[in-house]
């Protein structure tokens, strides 16, 4: 067995390596989340201020909302999960990231892509479909740097050190082919080869649906099963059921689109397929959970001492209440209540921020300092990003759900003019707006903390104390796990 001075040494010879691709590409996901927040906090407020920004055509919302949300999906979401997943495959493979300078190109290219689809959109460029508003050009440049990325992930798993295979691993891998899977089909199946009438809602609730569940949920459950047994040095709880919870969440995922379309005029059975996929995701949750609340048990104490596990933490909460929510629009009742409400968008938020988003700043607050040999510079900032994320996701949660289910019954409601329907929700948009301000705040603050650590001139470095393994962190409590010590120390 390797000693841990050797162990460290291998470490920080693998973080050395994916020192700047992931600074990169993490940097560039900062910059997208602070100007899509940016435009979503503009098109939130014009839902009760109607005339903000519409003089200029480029600002309306119905250009600067698909913008916003395409910035945020395509910018901080995939960046930052191509910098959590190149960091983690290199240290789960006990290798170091090689040739790096091609993945400097895959980032320009793939940022490339994104401004101007951004731009698209603004520009009045964009399509009828959702998470797909881009121009079509882009399509390819997006893909070409995907296929970039991929391949140096593969490469680095194929020359791993070890002959263990992670659960982790398992996650990212599928996160890793199933996005070109569902993006190149949605592509084809729409703009390059269309299809016709009800298809194209059907493939565009298909893609949407798959985009948030089988890649951020994926990516962020990554994180999670990668740093609850990492930080608390115990083996992951019921570690057999693992790879039945993996199989049975991406089976049934990839069939739960259709639930979008209760109500729709489309072939019954679509959505019908939809509904029975989500009831039976509620399985793989189970497992899931057991894994995860399982390991965390008996250590919430040690949580509260992370800060990386307070944010796992409330990923691991919000994909269980987005699983209940997904489960509970693909109710058909409930469902011709809320489906065209507030509450519906809150689904997808629910995923992507309130699941995926946290989970990857819990990611950085763990990996950062490990590339970069560097302290935060200020904990105000770290306790500033954490309370306003924290607070903010309760507050959204608990506000639109309430908020939905007002609507819902306004709506359906044929006594009440649409009128005052508008009148009564202007102050629930404007809580949101406060909420989406508040969550802005934090990652305003993140950046700079981010910035602060990555500037050339910092020279605080980090105490060896960081690095320290728990006590109980040995090979025979950790190989059930996954997670050996050789190459992959906390």
């Amino acid at each position: 067995m390797n000693s841990p001075a050797n162990n460290r040494s291998e470490q920080m010879e693998i973080d050395a390596s994916a020192r700047w691709p992931v600074l990169v590409f993490f940097g560039s996901a900062l910059l997208w989340l602070l100007l899509g927040g940016v435009m979503q906090l503009a098109a939130a407020m014009q839902l009760h201020q109607p005339g903000l920004l519409a003089a200029d055509e480029w600002t309306t919302h119905g250009r600067l909302a698909p913008a916003a949300q395409n910035a945020l999906v395509y910018g901080w979401g995939m960046n930052a999960a191509f910098a959590f997943g190149l960091w983690l495959m290199a240290r789960l493979s006990a290798t170091t990231l090689r040739h790096g300078g091609w993945l400097f190109v895959a980032a320009k290219f793939w940022n490339l892509g994104v401004t101007l689809g951004v731009l698209g959109i603004l520009g009045g460029y964009s399509t009828s479909f959702e998470l797909l508003e881009m121009p079509r050009f882009v399509s390819l440049i997006l893909l070409a740097a995907y296929a970039l990325i991929g391949v140096w992930a593969v490469t680095t798993f194929s020359i791993r050190n070890t002959e263990n295979v992670y659960a982790s691993q398992w996650y990212l891998f599928g996160a890793a082919f199933w996005f070109p899977w569902l993006y190149a089909i949605a592509q084809v199946m729409l703009f390059k080869a269309p299809v016709r009438g009800v298809l194209q809602p059907v493939v565009n609730a298909w893609y949407a649906h798959g985009l948030y569940n089988l890649w951020f949920v994926p990516v962020a459950l990554t994180a999670a099963y990668y740093f609850l047994p990492k930080i608390l040095g115990k083996p992951v709880a019921n570690y057999y059921l693992a790879p039945l919870a993996f199989w049975w969440l991406a089976i049934t995922s990839a069939f739960a689109g259709g639930s979008r379309l209760i109500g729709a005029p489309v072939p019954v059975w679509i959505p019908t397929l939809g509904i029975a996929a989500n009831m039976l995701v509620v399985v793989a949750v189970v497992i899931i959970g057991l894994n995860l609340f399982g390991t965390l048990a008996g250590r919430q104490a040690e949580a509260r001492n992370s800060l990386t596990l307070r944010f796992i933490i409330i990923s691991l909460v919000s994909f269980v209440l987005a699983a209940v929510m997904n489960l509970a629009l693909s109710m058909r009742g409930f469902a011709a209540t809320v489906q065209f409400t507030v509450f519906d968008g809150l689904r997808d938020w629910l995923t992507f921020y309130a699941c995926f988003s946290t989970a990857m700043f819990g990611a950085a607050y763990f990996m950062l300092p490990r590339l970069t040999g560097r302290e935060w510079r200020s904990p105000a900032l770290i306790k500033a990003h954490f309370g306003a994320t924290a607070l903010g996701v309760g507050l959204m949660i608990a506000g639109l759900t309430y908020a939905g289910w007002i609507q819902g019954k306004l709506l359906n409601d044929a006594a009440v003019p649409f009128a005052e329907i508008t009148k009564a929700m202007a102050p629930w948009f404007a809580y949101r707006t406060v909420v989406l301000g508040l969550l802005l705040l934090g990652h305003v603050a993140f950046l700079i903390n981010f910035l602060g650590m990555a500037c050339p001139f910092n020279f605080a470095k980090v105490p060896d104390a960081l690095f320290r393994a728990p006590p109980d962190l040995s090979p025979e409590a950790h190989a059930p796990v996954g997670h050996s010590l050789k190459g992959v120390g906390p």
